[in-house]
């Protein structure tokens, strides 16, 4: 007689170690190789076939019980082990400003030290780095990628797709019916971030979600620009003179900061200080595909945090138009 775990293996390739049949609802068990309860979606760690075979939504019998967005935050957050630590960076967050202030209120720099030689090698920052000259600022220049971008494009969602921060994000979009395996996961944060398209019905291919959000745009006055390298690499270079805070959110150390770059003005620009590349599309990926064109409220290491995100109006299927930590 055969048994079950034979007869699965015969007519899936599964093995019982690799299944939730026969599984659902069961206890940890650290001899298998994946888990089918509920707890596998926080932890990252549920069978291929555990959302078909286990919950209401796949057809199975126990109950649906999912990881909500606050939920996400603190996995997303609790596994960037790639945000930068206190000890290598030091800000200067110096006065206090509005968004229709004329003054500065800040005669030095907001960064400064940064250990590049730490933080700058890891495969997510390295890769991230060598895409920001691929990008014009001006909204009036169309855009276009070459094969050599599109290699360093590919680059960085492989190194950012084998880090915990965007598994965790990758269970959670399965789970929530946004993708259904990797291949269409990728597909997503390429058509969200990297895809081009014209910021106006009538306008020229001038813009990408990745551009505008964590490398900035300009016109008569900056428009995105929400990335804490990039802020610190321009910074650097002389091209932003940084003129205070609006507003601060501890502990997640977010900046919403009034700045002029290359001469045009931001009257607030926020964005998380520390965190990873791939923490930055996380957070912003799950917020623009739950809540898009709206307010994307939860929880993270104990502070209430809401993610504004929009998308492009005039075109079909989902591009990130921007994202920012609202604050």
């Amino acid at each position: 007689m055969w048994t079950t775990a034979f007869l699965l293996y015969l007519v899936t390739g599964t093995t019982w170690a690799d299944s939730c049949a026969g599984r659902c609802g069961a206890g940890l068990d650290s001899s298998m190789t994946c888990q089918c309860n509920t707890n596998c979606a926080t932890y990252g760690d549920c069978c291929s076939d555990y959302y078909a075979l286990c919950t209401q939504r796949g057809g199975g019998g126990t109950p649906d019980v999912t990881c909500d967005i606050s939920c996400l935050a603190n996995q997303l957050w609790d596994n960037d082990i790639n945000r930068v630590q206190v000890w290598e960076y030091e800000i200067n967050h110096q006065g206090q400003t509005t968004t229709s202030s004329t003054s500065d209120q800040a005669a030095q720099s907001l960064f400064t030290y940064l250990q590049e030689e730490n933080v700058f090698l890891k495969p997510t920052y390295s890769t991230f780095l060598a895409l920001l000259d691929n990008y014009t600022p001006s909204t009036s220049v169309a855009e276009s990628q070459d094969a050599a971008e599109w290699i360093e494009i590919d680059a960085f969602l492989d190194a950012i797709l084998a880090t915990d921060v965007m598994n965790h994000l990758y269970n959670f979009l399965v789970e929530h019916g946004h993708v259904t395996d990797a291949t269409s996961y990728r597909e997503v944060i390429k058509e969200l971030w990297f895809n081009l398209y014209a910021r106006s019905s009538s306008g020229p291919i001038n813009s990408s979600g990745f551009e505008h959000v964590l490398v900035g745009e300009t016109s008569s006055k900056v428009s995105g620009f929400h990335n804490w390298i990039q802020f610190y690499l321009e910074e650097k270079k002389g091209a932003i003179n940084y003129q205070g805070w609006v507003s601060r959110s501890q502990p997640l150390n977010i900046v919403a900061a009034r700045f002029t770059w290359n001469g045009l003005s931001k009257a607030k620009g926020s964005f998380f200080v520390g965190v990873s590349p791939e923490f930055d599309i996380a957070i912003y990926t799950a917020c623009a595909l739950t809540k898009p064109n709206s307010s994307c409220s939860f929880t993270m290491a104990g502070t209430s945090l809401t993610i504004q995100t929009y998308d492009v109006a005039h075109k079909s299927g989902l591009q990130v138009a921007t994202a920012y930590p609202n604050i």
